[in-house]
């Protein structure tokens, strides 16, 4: 009996050990890389759905600072936008989002000196004149309305019929105000309509068109509160924001009775809301609000900095004591209504990101998952390392998932919105970790969990159905699905803003008895009948939802889980401690993918057959969730880690895992440190198969040269055929693709020319430009590139063409800042290139199959070889090591 359980027990164990070997051919095709057409950089984007104009295909429209703006649908994902109205930033008229009282276009320079609106009804309901203001006369003084015009917001309003924009525009020392516009179309041209809130009124700076003295008298104290001299609680002087909002970044919404709201303000004294007049979109003046300190009406006095309400600027929801806090916007998703909320700096390293805050009521009070208010009664620092406040839930930290090409932080000012199908987006700009101040506009759907608290999806949007009602209704994942390796990002809070700090993925694995084990542990279970899925990790409870997605930058099909802990967690302040109300992320990918992902994307540093001289630098860590390992046939020889010991013989094996799944390759390598060492061969692949990318967009692996060293890449070039110039490109950068401090030495064109320097200098070739266009379709490039510590680079080329014409082509150049190593990579315009069907080591068992009874040795490359090869050598179609 002890016997039989042994061996049962060993027969058990060797079968949990059992892995699925995978060929060279099982993984082709798996999936494909993809690059993305149509990015938009809007700062602060707004979005506005336009259903008005069609009910079957809504327009999509983003609004931001500096007059950004674009336009998509829903069938291109929220991903590929179009700029409208394009020249506006010029000095003219001519195309101009704008236009005057009298209806002619006028550029933005002009677009604020005269309103529309001549009579208001004051807070007493009076009908009185509206006077005229101009709102860059009330900027601070030299402030121009170029580069101020700051976050709008546009929204249709039902009443007027047209479409209203609520603008900032922004001036120093708080002397901005917010305005509306008006227009027929979601493009304008938009008409002033007249200002809804001023800002900075407490008589001490100058502004573009009054002295500072009684600059209140050029707002509408007046007409909304009755005020004939300027009250003492806004008399603060230089302290404007110790107590008051800076009126920016509006947001206007409908409630649920049609009443229309304007939440506003940054940092300063907080965000407040106003309540609109949808008959002419300007500040309902008839609705008053009391002066409210800490809540408890009062009688006004001096400035107090917790107030909140006031009768002039209205009710207080959020922010207070110059806390970093800006861009609210305000959405009912589900049955609640909830507050974004940006803190921190907006610059890459300025810790942006988006907290989020709650509430039964679009007026408040709003609070996080610990019932934390989103006002506060006193200042402290609530984003960064040194944080002494974290409330409000976390949307997402800075993130890069292993196929993206750059990490994605400072993430924030962002819009939201819920589609006709029901789905919820939030929609927002991201920056960079490479170096730059760029930005791009991303939108992700947003998932309730059970406890009704807001989630971001993994991934970026990419046409998904599923809604937060069929989470809650369906089982539409299985439960035999949901085991698996996956990959798990934690977005912490105290992250280091200066060092623009961002997660990046470890590997889990959801057992199938409900065991969490890997670089993480703990335990999970769904909700039977819906897709909830809860993880317990480290005593914290992760409430979340199963949806499907496509993973970034490919067509991966992929099972993802965001979850939050919106009811468990620690309180405590720190990056490793604070854990309540914290997001995760969990994505699993076939793992058949994973593995042929990481072997197309790994570089390993010699082909098969090679002889090496030196210590190499393995390829270690696997992508999507797969493993590395690596195994040496003689660790006297050669290290598992690649160093190198003495001269011999060496197989080196390479695996490739991903849960019950494995590939292996082998490596037969000579190593002689007095040799010249082989030359090794690549075969790269653009990343998208196709032949409409732009210039510049469409990258091949990224490959290192070091001082010294050669390197051959073999492909096929494949061109839409239009022009010369649309073929491949071969760069030459110090680093790669975006890192900081990068830079490119070479773009060297297949048509004799060379990007940077503009001209042909050190190019060589025996081209027939004749019929150079047809010839460079499908043809065979077999080029091989040097580097030398003098900084000398050359590369030389034998292009053979379908029609087997042989072309060669060279270059050279001196790279006068000769830095230690190079990265080379392919792009294009137009084009792209495929190695991966020249016949390499992966296909050459099939080549030596034909010849499998001549008794001829062979490599594992294909190669023929003599008897005094060492190694592993296939004769007459079996493999076998000769030692």
């Amino acid at each position: 009996m002890k016997k039989l359980f042994l061996s049962t027990l060993c027969l058990l164990s060797f079968s949990a050990m059992a892995q699925t070997q995978l060929t060279d051919s099982e993984l082709q095709n798996l999936y494909k890389n993809r690059t993305y057409s149509g990015r938009i950089s809007v700062h602060d984007p707004s979005i506005v759905v336009d259903t008005f104009t069609s009910k079957t295909s809504p327009v999509y429209y983003v609004y931001g600072s500096h007059l950004g703006r674009g336009k998509t649908y829903s069938s291109r994902n929220y991903r590929s936008w179009t700029t409208f109205r394009v020249g506006e930033e010029s000095t003219d008229a001519n195309n101009s989002l704008f236009a005057g009282p009298s209806g002619g276009t006028v550029n933005y320079k002009n677009a604020y000196s005269l309103h529309v609106i001549k009579k208001v009804k004051n807070y007493q309901g009076k009908e009185v004149d509206f006077g005229n203001f101009d709102a860059h006369q009330w900027q601070y003084k030299d402030y121009t309305v170029q580069g101020n015009q700051w976050a709008p917001d546009v929204i249709y309003n039902k009443k007027m019929r047209k479409w209203c924009m609520y603008m900032s525009l922004n001036g120093d020392h708080w002397g901005s105000s917010i305005v509306c516009l008006t227009a027929k179309s979601p493009e304008g041209p938009w008409t002033y309509q007249g200002p809804v809130v001023f800002s900075g009124f407490q008589g001490t700076f100058e502004h573009n068109g009054f002295a500072a003295a009684e600059d209140w008298k050029h707002t509408d104290l007046e007409i909304a509160t009755g005020e004939t001299t300027l009250p003492q609680r806004y008399n603060v002087g230089g302290s404007w924001g110790s107590y008051w909002p800076n009126c920016i970044d509006p947001c206007v919404f409908y409630d649920d009775e049609g009443n229309l709201w304007m939440g506003y303000g940054s940092w300063s004294g907080g965000i407040f809301m106003l309540k609109l007049n949808e008959e002419n979109g300007l500040r309902d003046y008839e609705y008053t609000y009391d002066y409210e300190v800490n809540g408890v009406k009062t009688q006004p006095g001096a400035a107090a900095a917790n107030c909140t309400s006031d009768p002039y600027f209205g009710k207080k929801i959020a922010g207070g004591h110059y806390v970093s806090g800006e861009a609210s916007y305000i959405e009912k998703i589900g049955k609640y209504w909830f507050l974004f909320m940006s803190y921190g700096g907006f610059a890459p390293d300025g810790g942006y990101q988006m907290r989020i805050f709650r509430a039964d009521k679009p007026t408040g009070p709003y609070k996080d998952c610990w019932g934390t208010t989103a006002i506060y009664d006193r200042a402290v620092k609530n984003y960064d390392s040194n944080a002494g406040d974290n409330r409000g839930v976390l949307l997402m930290g800075g993130y890069q998932w292993d196929t993206m090409p750059v990490a994605e932080i400072a993430q924030g000012h962002n819009s939201a919105f819920t589609d006709k199908e029901g789905r919820s987006f939030v929609v927002y700009h991201t920056k960079f970790n490479d170096g730059s101040i760029g930005h791009q506009v991303r939108v992700h759907q947003l998932f309730l969990n059970d406890e009704g608290w807001l989630m971001a999806a993994p991934f970026e949007f990419n046409g998904e159905k599923v809604t937060n009602q069929d989470i809650a209704t369906k089982a539409s994942v299985a439960d035999d699905d949901i085991p698996g390796v996956y990959q798990f990002i934690r977005h912490k809070y105290n992250q280091s803003a200066a060092s623009k700090a961002y997660q990046k993925p470890v590997n889990i694995q959801l057992t199938a008895d409900g065991k969490i084990t890997g670089s993480l542990s703990g335990t999970w279970s769904r909700t039977a009948g819906t897709d909830y899925i809860h993880l317990e990790i480290g005593g914290v409870t992760y409430r979340g939802v199963l949806v499907e997605q496509s993973v970034d930058y490919t067509n991966v099909k992929t099972l993802s889980i965001a979850a939050l802990s919106s009811s468990s967690g620690s309180l405590a302040i720190g990056q490793n401690n604070f854990t309540y109300q914290q997001e995760i992320w969990a994505v699993k990918a076939k793992p058949e993918v994973s593995i042929a992902y990481t072997k197309d994307h790994i570089v390993v540093p010699f082909a098969d057959g090679a002889t090496i001289n030196c210590s190499q630098t393995m390829p270690t860590k696997g992508l999507m969730g797969a493993k590395i390992s690596w195994k040496s046939s003689d660790i006297s020889v050669m290290s598992p880690g690649g160093v190198v010991y003495k001269n011999g013989h060496v197989v080196m094996t390479l695996t490739i895992s991903c849960g019950d799944y494995s590939y292996t390759k082998e490596y037969n390598l000579t190593v002689n440190k007095a040799a010249e060492e082989t030359t090794p061969i690549y075969y790269p692949v653009s990343a998208q198969k196709n032949t409409t990318n732009a210039y510049n967009t469409n990258y091949s692996q990224e490959y290192t040269l070091k001082a010294g060293k050669k390197a051959q890449f073999k492909f096929y070039n494949y061109t839409a055929g239009t022009a010369n110039f649309k073929s491949w490109v071969l760069g030459v950068s110090n680093v790669a693709h975006n890192t900081a401090g990068y830079k490119e030495y070479v773009m060297l064109r297949n048509d004799n020319w060379e990007n940077i320097a503009a001209n042909n200098t050190g190019c060589t070739n025996n081209y027939a430009w004749s019929t150079f266009v047809q010839d460079m379709n499908g043809s065979l490039v077999d080029m091989t590139v040097e580097y030398e510590a003098t900084g000398a680079f050359k590369m030389t080329a034998v292009i053979t063409t379908k029609t087997k014409k042989v072309y060669n082509y060279s270059y050279t150049k001196t790279i006068n800042e000769k830095p230690a190593k190079l990265n080379l990579f392919f792009t294009g315009e137009n084009s792209y290139i495929d190695g991966s069907s020249i016949a390499t080591g992966i296909e050459a068992p099939i080549i030596i199959q034909k010849k499998q009874t001549d008794g001829k040795w062979y490599n594992l490359a294909g190669q023929q070889v003599d008897k005094n090869y060492k190694g592993v050598v296939i004769v007459n179609g079996k493999k076998f090591i000769n030692r």
